[in-house]
């Protein structure tokens, strides 16, 4: 059986799951990992915290951009 995509994602971390979910409003979309579950290495363990306070000045600046979708 043959399945086509419209998005082909390789990595299933945080950035690869994040792309997958903005586009999949767009068309079908395939998410490609190695492990047995997805973000299961460093961005899985720690996309759990949220703090404004980590990073530097631009890390900085991207969280708390990000905090109303975070939340």
């Amino acid at each position: 059986m043959s399945e086509s995509y419209d998005f082909i994602i390789v990595g299933g971390g945080i950035a690869g799951v994040s792309a997958g979910y903005f586009l999949a409003p767009c068309g079908r979309v395939l998410l490609l990992e190695r492990e047995t579950a997805l973000a299961y290495h460093t961005t899985g363990r720690s996309a759990a915290i949220y703090t404004q306070a980590y990073g530097n000045a631009a890390v900085r600046a991207l969280t708390v951009a990000g905090h109303e979708f975070f939340t």
